[in-house]
């Protein structure tokens, strides 16, 4: 009789001892809608200081972590053959200058558009309006998609170089290969929530102008021969006359500007 006693007191204490913790949890548990207020008072204390916003996403997206090697210059899909093919750049790049007038070809009876929006769209790449936009000389830049999403490093580039007419007249090709995700997908922070962080860790200041963000994938260490990519917010910013990346983690909202 004794030992039921001690079970049922027990049994109440953990009953007890769960509805305290369930409480305490509540009590400091923060909600979305406190989350939202928070953020909004933040953008409302930037745009009183004159920092320029473009329009924000507060969309929640899933990505995972990825590895990725680099290809040398013999893995690397060829460019078109219209192109000439040069042996600068390192082991790891193609280098081709464009020696054609003519803007489109025929590739297995499809016509492929010669322009670098055409060769890169065709390779897999699309145009990086922040590594543009960063550029001083008049490059443009296409990345590389793995898992949905574009690269920010060189190794998975399409870099085009243009004349004083801002005609075409080089392009150097890096590439990824054998990449693949690491775990399960994960939430993202929202384009809203980075640029709140940027805000936190003062690299925006009054009158600052910030671009949209974008999603990109960016390496962050190398294992074993292989490159680690996370998912990254990155926005082109502009202080005065002065450009510059700011980029925030978007698993945790750290700061990975440099």
């Amino acid at each position: 009789m004794q030992f039921k006693r001690l079970k049922v007191l027990m049994l109440v204490l953990f009953i007890l001892l769960d509805i305290f913790l369930f409480n305490w949890w509540q009590a400091g548990r923060v909600t979305p809608n406190q989350v939202a207020d928070a953020n909004a008072s933040i953008i409302s204390e930037m745009r009183k200081q004159n920092i320029k916003l473009t329009r924000y996403s507060t969309t929640i997206r899933y990505k995972s972590y990825l590895a990725a090697q680099h290809a040398d210059k013999q893995a690397i899909t060829a460019l078109p053959e219209d192109l000439t093919a040069t042996a600068a750049g390192d082991n790891e790049s193609l280098v081709a200058e464009f020696k054609t007038n003519r803007l489109m070809k025929k590739d297995d009876n499809n016509l492929v558009s010669l322009t670098p929006a055409g060769i890169a769209k065709a390779a897999g790449y699309r145009l990086n309006p922040i590594l543009t936009a960063n550029k001083t000389n008049g490059d443009k830049v296409y990345s590389q998609q793995l898992n949905g999403l574009p690269v920010m490093t060189d190794a998975g580039t399409m870099v085009f170089q243009y004349d004083k007419n801002d005609k075409p007249i080089r392009v150097v090709k890096r590439q990824l290969i054998h990449s693949q995700k690491l775990r399960d997908d994960r939430p993202l922070i929202s384009e809203e929530e980075a640029i709140v962080d940027l805000y936190r860790y003062n690299e925006i200041d009054s009158g600052d102008r910030l671009s949209a963000g974008g999603l990109y994938y960016d390496k962050t260490l190398s294992v074993n021969g292989y490159d680690i990519y996370l998912p990254v917010w990155a926005f082109e910013a502009y202080s005065g006359h002065e450009k510059y990346i700011l980029k925030i983690n978007a698993f945790t909202g750290d700061n990975l500007s440099t």
